[in-house]
C-alpha cells in the first residue's frame, strides 16, 4: 500500500506522538508498504526534532512570519498557528496528487478548511485518541466553536475509524463508519529496562503536562507531600514553583534524557484525574513507556491492554484526594514492587508489531471494499508469528527478570 500519514505536530507538545508515529512509520515500511509522514507543523518549524531526518518526512509550514504581538499574547499566537496549519494544507492539496497514496492516515484534529474535502477524495482513515466532545471543553471559546462547527463533516468524510479504547468506539458508533479498537503500543528496544537501586529512597516518575487538568499533577504532587519518605520526579514543561524537598522538576526532557532517567526509576505513575473529561479509559503513551522501561504501575482509569496485577495499583476512579488508607496502600505497594520489573507478558500486551499487524489489517480491509457499497463488518485474524517477526528488526534488549 501507499500510506500517506498526515498529522499535525510541534516540537514541544508533542515528544511522545513524535516517536509514536516515527515508530509506526518504520514498522510500516519493513512490512513492505510505502508510507510517508506529512506534518502541518504549528510553530515556525521546519524541523521537527525525530522526525525530519527520515527519509520520506516532509513538513508543511506555509507562514513564514508572525503576526504582530504574537509573542505576547497568547490569542494572537493560537490565531497564528490556526492560519500556519490552513494555509499549509493548501500547499499539502497540491502535493499529494504526486504521491497519489492508496490510505491516508489521519490523527483527528480542528477542522480547517479544504480538510473535509482532501479526506473525501481519498480512501482514509481517521484515528480517534480522545472522546472529543469533552476535551474540547478544556480548549479557548474561539477554537471550541471552530471544533464543533467542524467536527461532524470530517467525521462524515473519512471511511473509516480507529478508535484507541472501546470508550471511545462506542461514542463513535452513531456515524456508521467501519471502526475498530487498537490501543497505542511501543517499539520495546526503545526504552530501556530499570536498574533497580536497593540502596536509598525509592523514585517515583510522573511524565505529563501541568496545563491539562485530566493528567492530575496536582495530585501527584499532593501524593508526594504525603509520602516524604520518597522521591517524585516530574517531567513536564512549565510546572508551578513549590518547594517540596522530595519533588524533582526536570521540565521538558528529549527522548535521551527521559530514557536515561526511566533507568533509574522504580515506579511510573499514570494519568490520576481522567475522570475530570469524564472518561473511564485511555491508554496514554507515556504509561506505554513506563511498561517498556519495566515500571510497576500506579493509574486511576481502566486500560485495556493491563490485566489485573500485583505489579499494578489502580486507585479509584473520581480521585478527589488520597486518604490514609490508601496512602498506605500506595506505601505497601512501593515497597513491594520497587525493585521488580512488570512481566515480560505485562510488556508484550503494548508492543508495537501486535497494534500495527492489526492497523495494517484494517487499512487492507478497507482498501479491499473502497467503492463498493457495502463492506463486511472487519474481523482481525491474527497473523502467523513468523509474519510478525519478518517485519520486525531483532531484540537489542534481553528479556527481564523479577528481582
Amino acid at each position: 500500500m501507499r500510506i500517506l500519514y498526515l498529522v499535525t505536530l510541534d516540537n514541544v507538545h508533542d515528544t511522545g506522538k513524535i516517536y509514536k508515529i516515527r515508530d509506526r512509520l518504520n514498522y510500516w515500511r519493513r512490512a513492505g508498504h510505502l508510507a510517508q509522514v506529512w506534518i502541518l507543523s504549528r510553530d515556525n518549524e521546519y524541523v521537527i526534532r525525530g522526525l525530519s531526518e527520515q527519509e520520506g518526512v516532509k513538513v508543511f509550514n506555509a507562514l513564514p512570519f508572525h503576526l504582530p504581538l504574537s509573542s505576547r499574547l497568547s490569542w494572537i499566537k493560537k490565531t497564528e498557528r490556526y492560519i500556519r496549519q490552513a494555509v499549509s494544507l493548501r500547499e499539502l492539496s497540491r502535493e499529494i496528487t504526486c504521491f497519489q497514496p492508496d490510505l491516508i492516515y489521519y490523527h483527528q484534529h480542528i477542522w480547517l478548511p479544504g480538510l473535509a474535502g482532501l479526506l473525501r477524495r481519498h480512501l482514509s482513515v481517521m484515528e480517534v485518541n480522545v472522546i472529543d466532545t469533552e476535551e474540547v471543553k478544556f480548549t479557548p471559546l474561539l477554537r471550541r466553536w471552530i471544533y464543533r462547527a467542524g467536527r461532524k463533516s470530517l467525521i462524515r468524510a473519512v471511511d473509516g475509524l480507529v478508535c484507541v479504547t472501546p470508550e471511545i468506539e462506542a461514542r463513535f458508533k452513531r456515524y456508521g463508519k467501519p471502526s475498530c479498537i487498537i490501543s497505542n503500543g511501543i517499539d520495546l528496544n526503545r526504552i530501556p529496562l530499570k536498574q533497580p537501586e536497593p540502596s536509598g529512597r525509592a523514585h517515583l516518575i510522573f511524565v505529563g503536562s501541568s496545563d491539562i487538568p485530566s493528567q492530575g499533577i496536582d495530585l501527584v504532587i499532593g501524593l508526594a507531600q504525603k509520602l516524604p519518605q520518597y522521591v517524585f520526579h516530574i517531567v513536564c514543561p512549565d510546572l508551578p514553583a513549590g518547594k517540596q524537598q522530595n519533588i524533582i522538576s526536570h521540565g521538558a526532557l528529549c527522548d535521551t534524557q527521559l530514557k536515561s532517567l526511566y533507568k533509574r526509576m522504580d515506579i511510573g505513575i499514570g494519568t490520576l484525574a481522567l475522570h475530570r473529561k469524564h472518561m473511564q479509559q485511555a491508554c496514554p503513551l507515556k504509561v506505554r513507556e513506563y511498561i517498556a522501561a519495566g515500571l510497576p504501575l500506579i493509574l486511576a482509569y481502566e486500560d485495556c491492554d493491563l490485566p489485573d496485577d500485583p505489579h499494578i495499583l489502580r486507585l479509584p476512579y473520581g480521585l478527589q484526594h488520597l486518604d490514609n488508607a490508601w496512602i498506605s496502600k500506595i506505601e505497601a505497594f512501593v515497597e513491594r514492587n520497587r525493585l521488580k520489573r512488570l512481566p515480560e507478558s505485562i510488556r508484550q500486551r503494548v508492543s508495537l508489531e501486535k497494534k500495527e499487524v492489526m492497523r495494517l489489517a484494517f487499512f487492507e480491509h478497507l482498501l479491499n471494499g473502497y467503492g463498493t457499497n457495502r463492506l463486511p463488518a472487519f474481523s482481525f485474524q491474527p497473523a502467523p508469528e513468523e509474519a510478525i517477526a519478518q517485519a520486525t528488526e531483532p531484540s537489542l534488549v534481553q528479556t527481564p527478570v523479577a528481582l
